[in-house]
């Protein structure tokens, strides 16, 4: 096994950190190098805020040494072209979001293996989607058209004495991997897949440790019921959506920057 696998193969998510510093050269080096991730055209639709204020993370959602906002971002692309005379073509808002979406992801999971490559520790957050979204804009002083925060890279080193260093599973075989063309599961590849799930050598992530005195005979019936607010096929409802106000603000929110029309 090679260091890059190595590196790649011992990421996990930490989410109490300590109170020690990332070295502003060791900083310096993730920021340099994520940017290097494969891009559109080498266009890098996306802005990247540094936040090393402790009480802007707590507004942001979590604590860390140093938190990364990723944003999509085509207010530089479309600046560049108006001061060069032209005006940007945006007459598929929805294309250019998920293209820069793509671009963003890249260089936020190229930040966390490099900083993990140094020694750090990362966790993947949301948050800039809970809450009032428009807190985040405030907050960063993000541009309110073209612009949308997509996910946080929180970087630190762990709180040996509340962090779980549990390396967490993942998904490995034809549930996830198809050849030449996909293949859905059929019933006992399902089976065998919620015993995955189940398996605690594997270690999945646990949203709820106790699934089992919670009277489920799998995890995966407490992770959809419980963490995903899903209700049985036999309910009124075939399912719902948990936290749908959320969703509908996240909606609105990609209207009003003009990623998605009305």
């Amino acid at each position: 096994m090679n260091e890059t696998i190595r590196i790649i193969e011992n990421l996990k998510t930490v989410r109490n950190f300590s109170e020690r510093n990332i070295p502003k050269d060791h900083l310096s080096v993730i920021l340099k190098s994520c940017v290097n991730a494969a891009t559109a055209s080498a266009r890098q639709t996306y802005s990247i805020i540094v936040v090393d204020d402790k009480e802007v993370m707590k507004q942001i959602g979590y604590v860390g040494s140093v938190m990364l906002v990723f944003c999509v971002d085509f207010n530089r692309v479309m600046d560049t072209a108006e001061f060069l005379g032209f005006q940007y073509k945006n007459g598929t808002p929805i294309v250019d979001f998920i293209t820069g979406s793509t671009d963003t992801i890249l260089a936020a999971q190229t930040a966390a293996i490099i900083a993990k490559s140094l020694g750090i520790d990362s966790f993947f957050s949301n948050c800039v989607h809970r809450g009032n979204i428009n807190r985040i804009y405030n907050v960063l002083n993000l541009p309110e058209r073209h612009c949308f925060p997509l996910i946080t890279l929180i970087l630190g080193y762990p709180d040996e004495k509340k962090s779980k260093m549990t390396k967490k599973g993942r998904l490995s075989g034809s549930e996830i991997i198809h050849f030449n063309k996909y293949e859905r599961l059929n019933d006992k590849g399902l089976e065998n897949l919620v015993l995955e799930y189940d398996s605690q050598d594997k270690h999945f992530l646990s949203l709820i440790d106790d699934w089992r005195e919670k009277g489920y005979n799998h995890y995966l019936e407490c992770f959809y019921e419980k963490w995903c607010g899903c209700s049985r096929l036999d309910e009124k409802h075939e399912y719902q959506i948990k936290s749908n106000s959320q969703y509908k603000q996240v909606r609105e929110m990609l209207i009003k920057t003009g990623f998605l029309s009305n």
